[in-house]
């Protein structure tokens, strides 16, 4: 079977969780996750030079739910609408996707 050449775009994102464990002790931490989406695409002429928008990371965002969520993602739509291969990825139905938890660090 001849392998067909694909594309993949990946979310990744950490995540601080606070457990139940003792906050006063001055050396607590959050303990870190690291949560990654991978979506991958068939070849496709929609997405060329993809590789060379030069966007790898958006950045954080602490928006609260309500409102600013709202106008935060918004502001994301506006992003990939402003890219027509990324624009063409996200409405394209991935191939295959993973979506992986794990500890970080």
């Amino acid at each position: 079977m001849e392998r067909q050449p694909s594309c993949a775009l990946s979310f990744s994102r950490l995540l601080a969780v606070s457990e139940s464990d003792d906050r006063d002790d001055p050396d607590w931490q959050p303990k870190y996750w690291k949560v990654e989406l991978q979506l991958v695409f068939a070849e496709d002429p929609a997405w060329t030079d993809l590789d060379r928008l030069g966007h790898q990371d958006t950045g954080f965002d602490y928006d609260e739910i309500g409102a600013p969520r709202i106008a935060a993602l918004g502001e994301m739509r506006q992003f990939i609408e402003s890219y027509p291969q990324l624009a063409a990825m996200w409405r394209a139905e991935p191939t295959r996707s993973g979506l992986a938890l794990e500890r970080a660090g």
